[in-house]
């Protein structure tokens, strides 16, 4: 138990040790009574208030430490939602979307929570899981409440991370997505679901690949594949680029900061992309800078791997016609 608060010259209440059960945990006041520390304490400017009744002495500088905190109050029938749901499943979100307050959900009809740095929600047929300790409203479910927020593009990017990829499980089927969608028909956010669930593929490696593949399909590009098994090196190997423009002959590859700060990542790419063009493909390499800030010459580089493959001939002899913009 802690020893008894002492008092300062100014009638404040001087520092001094808390249990080590808590010098870096979230807890309630409930559970700070009970090891002996009196209110006065608690009141120090080393303790934070994320919430009434509850106290931190670390700070909460993510998502899941403010869910803690919020959990600790000790609420039941509450469950995490919208972008505070979508950051516990680790679903990719635009930085304009990352809200610091909560979503908190209760199953209608009852009233939404009211608290500060809370956004409360009442909803019909709530869907709950458990997901790795925190009380969240299901995948399916949290994809339609996303519609009500997300432009159709990075809800698609959503559904994406959500049916899973090769090195990812799926967390939910488009099937399932279509299913809550179709229970909210009518509803906020249907005209962009309806838009997104046809959209959304299996096997998306992260949010720019979806977003690649939505600008090339709106160029035109109907037929684009992700992560399509390629086989180089006299059929020895078998590789899985991000995209593919069969019709053209043409791959893109996604190139975040890893594969441009990391020598041996940086290594293996070049090699990569001479095992890619040896079995007759044309490459592109695609970085931030060119999907976000430039797509218009992204675009026209795609365009001109095209017209390069079918000018010295497709050795598959798998050519198409170009899109038209």
């Amino acid at each position: 138990m802690s020893s008894a608060v002492g008092w300062d010259a100014g009638g404040m209440p001087a520092s001094c040790s808390l249990p080590t059960l808590l010098h870096t945990a979230v807890f309630s006041t409930r559970t700070a009574r009970d090891h002996g520390v009196m209110p006065a304490r608690l009141r120090a400017s080393d303790i934070d208030h994320p919430f009434h009744g509850v106290n931190a002495t670390a700070p909460l500088d993510d998502v899941r430490a403010l869910c803690e905190a919020y959990v600790a109050r000790g609420i039941p029938d509450q469950w995490f939602s919208h972008l505070t749901a979508a950051a516990l499943y680790g679903i990719p979100l635009p930085p304009s979307a990352r809200a610091k307050a909560l979503h908190v959900v209760v199953a209608y009809p009852r009233t939404p929570p009211r608290t500060r740095q809370v956004i409360g929600h009442s909803v019909r047929d709530l869907q709950a899981e458990i997901i790795d300790g925190m009380p969240v409203c299901g995948p399916a479910q949290v994809w339609c409440q996303l519609s009500t927020i997300l432009d159709r593009d990075e809800l698609v990017v959503a559904g994406d991370f959500l049916v899973g990829a090769r090195s990812r499980a799926a967390l939910s089927s488009v099937e399932e997505l279509s299913a809550a969608s179709m229970a909210l028909r009518g509803r906020a956010g249907a005209p962009k679901r309806a838009w997104a669930l046809p959209r959304i593929r299996f096997g998306a490696d992260s949010r720019p690949e979806s977003l690649l593949r939505l600008l090339l399909q709106k160029r035109g590009y109907t037929n684009v594949l992700v992560n399509q098994p390629v086989e180089v090196g006299n059929d020895r190997l078998v590789l899985h680029p991000d995209l593919m423009l069969p019709d053209q002959r043409v791959l893109l590859e996604y190139e975040g900061d890893g594969h441009r700060t990391g020598r041996r990542q940086w290594q293996s790419d070049i090699a990569r992309v001479d095992l890619l063009e040896s079995a007759g493909w044309r490459v592109v390499r695609v970085t931030s800078a060119d999907l976000f800030e430039n797509p218009t010459v992204l675009l026209d580089r795609v365009a001109s791997a095209a017209r390069r493959i079918v000018r010295f001939g497709d050795p598959a002899g798998a050519c198409g016609a170009l899109p038209h913009d």
